[in-house]
């Protein structure tokens, strides 16, 4: 079994993101005007679409629009990016409605080594540079809504697959 997925270890690499998480949730709280925060969590928001686009591209969602500058929504909500598809389809909703959140997936491979680790500035600028990343690649409500169009068919595969895996 790979020594990324021993218990400790991922349980560390988790840990070690918290900082980045609260870091992003500060950014998000400490600017109440919408272009300012806009312009803070901008990377996050460009990691958040870009991966719509390229889950959206490799499921054959068709993405047709894409757009990083925010603007106001429906409601006074302001929507700082977005992706637009013409093909969602019932096996496509949820991974393209669910993509970023494999930027903490991502982030897990980046921790440290559990065993050789020490606090140092390479860690503080990981932390400030990923915060913004965090907090802005979780769904949007929009982006739950696309996913759960596709749930009973994803559940359905999903629990195919864990049954051929434990039971074959």
């Amino acid at each position: 079994m790979f020594e990324l997925f021993s218990a400790h270890l991922t349980w560390f690499a988790v840990a070690y993101q918290v900082p980045s998480v609260l870091v992003g949730l500060l950014i998000k709280a400490i600017f109440p005007h919408p272009l300012l925060r806009a312009l803070f969590v901008l990377p996050g928001t460009m990691v958040h679409e870009l991966l719509h686009l390229v889950v959206g591209g490799i499921t054959n969602a068709k993405p047709a629009s894409f757009s990083l500058l925010p603007r106001k929504g429906t409601g006074g909500q302001w929507v700082l990016g977005s992706v637009g598809f013409t093909n969602i389809r019932w096996y496509n909703a949820a991974l393209v409605g669910l993509a970023p959140l494999l930027a903490q997936l991502i982030a897990l491979f980046f921790a440290p080594a559990y065993g050789h680790w020490s606090v140092s500035k390479v860690d503080f600028a990981y932390w400030a540079i990923t915060g913004p990343i965090f907090a802005m690649c979780l769904p949007s409500g929009v982006d739950v809504r696309l996913a759960a169009r596709s749930w009973f068919p994803m559940c359905l595969i999903a629990g195919v697959v864990i049954w051929i895996y434990w039971f074959r």
